[in-house]
């Protein structure tokens, strides 16, 4: 097997973000790179409605979570 080493480095609340694109949260990342991304949804003509409220969600999601993460450093 590789036998490799995983480098791990600190992490603070100071450098946890979320980043946005195309005005959604596209994922949460610290100074070395993203932690995780999240879901892009598509808007289909005739469900703007959906659309909003499922965007709305994410941006609730991407808060509570990055609140979740500073809380536990």
């Amino acid at each position: 097997m590789g036998g490799g080493r995983i480098e791990m480095h600190e992490i603070t609340k100071e450098d946890l973000q979320i980043i946005y694109k195309n005005n959604k949260p596209y994922g949460i990342r610290d100074k070395t790179g993203f932690l995780f991304f999240f879901v892009n949804f598509t808007k289909y003509s005739g469900q703007e409605e959906r659309y909003r409220q499922e965007v709305k969600g994410q941006y609730e999601l991407a808060d509570f979570l990055l609140k979740a993460l500073k809380e536990k450093l």
